[in-house]
């Protein structure tokens, strides 16, 4: 059999082909002209990668010692909370203990008073009497907290009755009432006391309309022959509650 010749290509490929090759060659001589420029210049290949290199691991220590940094942050705010709680509950334990101090002053001042009192006068006394306010916007209801003490002699029992008068002015007028008109406590419209040492009495008062109080007068009419009437006035003065 005669043999086969191959089939030649058409021009056009031929020509394809040759173009592609040359761009190829053009390709690889830019490059490496433009590598031949940055040698001439002093850039290494080898160099550059090795700075970038040690550049990465820079990064990566700097992002180790910023996340220390960061734990170390947290910790000192924890720190700086715990200490916060720990200032908090110490100030208001000692507030808590300021107050018992002071509570514990004023129950020894109240006994070194029954015991021995500032006059050094012996027998029945009204020791204090305080108001406080019940209705801060009318303004017309107290509560009364009074206090009868036996001073120095405490050998027998004292007894008696307490009559107690608010006066002040109503429409300009000198006006007093009685404690029995002022409070609804069945059990005050007359005060009996009956003590060794000392005996308090705590009730409301509810004042009338246009009532204007000045002063509270208290009267001790102790019983047995020859008992003396202990009398003491107090200025109307209400203690914030």
């Amino acid at each position: 059999m005669p043999a086969t010749r191959p089939t030649p290509k058409p021009p056009a490929i031929r020509a394809g082909w040759v173009l592609a090759c040359a761009v190829l060659v053009l390709v690889g001589v830019a490059y490496l002209a433009f590598e031949l420029g940055r040698v001439r210049g002093g850039y290494s290949f080898i160099d550059a990668a090795g700075q970038r290199a040690e550049l990465m691991g820079q990064v990566a220590g700097l992002q180790d010692d910023n996340e220390g940094l960061r734990r170390q942050v947290a910790v000192l705010e924890t720190a700086r909370e715990v200490d916060r709680e720990a200032y908090d509950q110490v100030e208001a334990n000692l507030g808590d203990l300021q107050a018992r101090i002071q509570a514990q002053e004023e129950e020894l001042a109240f006994y070194r008073g029954i015991v021995a009192p500032e006059d050094g006068a012996a027998g029945l006394k009204v020791q204090a009497l305080e108001l406080f306010p019940v209705d801060l916007e009318a303004n017309v209801r107290f509560r009364l907290h009074l206090v009868l003490v036996q001073a120095v002699k405490h050998d027998r029992r004292v007894s008696g009755v307490v009559n107690l008068v608010v006066a002040g002015e109503r429409d300009g007028v000198a006006v007093s009432y009685p404690l029995s008109e002022l409070t609804e406590d069945e059990g005050f419209e007359k005060l009996a006391f009956s003590f060794r040492y000392f005996q308090d009495f705590q009730t409301e008062l509810t004042l009338p309309d246009n009532f204007r109080p000045r002063r509270v007068e208290v009267q001790l009419r102790p019983s047995g022959r020859g008992a003396k009437l202990v009398e003491r006035v107090f200025d109307w003065a209400v203690t914030p509650s």
